[in-house]
């Protein structure tokens, strides 16, 4: 398979192209053309709910965007990796529907979840996110990234 069609790592943003949950799309947008799209995807994806496997299958590393609704402070950076996202509530009233957590539980029900998974998040508050706040996410998420294509001998950031 042309490796175009299965890059090692996606990046998988999610969220709602509207406030207040649009973090995923923003950060979407502020990863654009970081990457060789040989070696990384990026999606932003409108609360995909049980889609989210879909758009895992296939990826050896799998970074998960969203917003964070835990009580930190606004803007607070989370990141979780593997077996630690098992706890992962969000979006308890989710737009999504069917959120996050429980898309991963699915996933791993049916032997579906990536090698490696990664979750980087963002606190959500009371108002929009900041541009600061965007760009530290998406440097968090391209650090990430640039990580695990070292780590597997792959090329680096374009």
């Amino acid at each position: 398979m042309n490796a175009h069609l299965h890059p090692p790592v996606r990046i998988l943003c999610i969220g709602s192209p509207a406030e207040p949950d649009n973090l995923g799309f923003l950060a979407a947008h502020a990863l654009m053309g970081r990457f060789d799209p040989e070696q990384v995807e990026v999606l932003a994806l409108d609360r995909p709910g049980p889609r989210l496997i879909e758009h895992m299958r296939g990826a050896d590393t799998v970074i998960l965007v969203d917003a964070v609704i835990s009580g930190a402070a606004p803007g607070t950076l989370h990141t979780l990796e593997g077996r630690a996202l098992d706890g992962l509530v969000m979006h308890q009233t989710s737009t999504h529907g069917f959120g996050l957590a429980e898309t991963l539980a699915l996933a791993d029900r049916m032997g579906e979840l990536p090698p490696h998974l990664k979750f980087i998040g963002l606190e959500a508050g009371a108002q929009p996110f900041a541009a600061d706040e965007i760009a530290q996410l998406a440097k968090a998420v391209s650090d990430t990234a640039t990580a695990v294509l070292d780590s597997a001998g792959k090329p680096r950031q374009v």
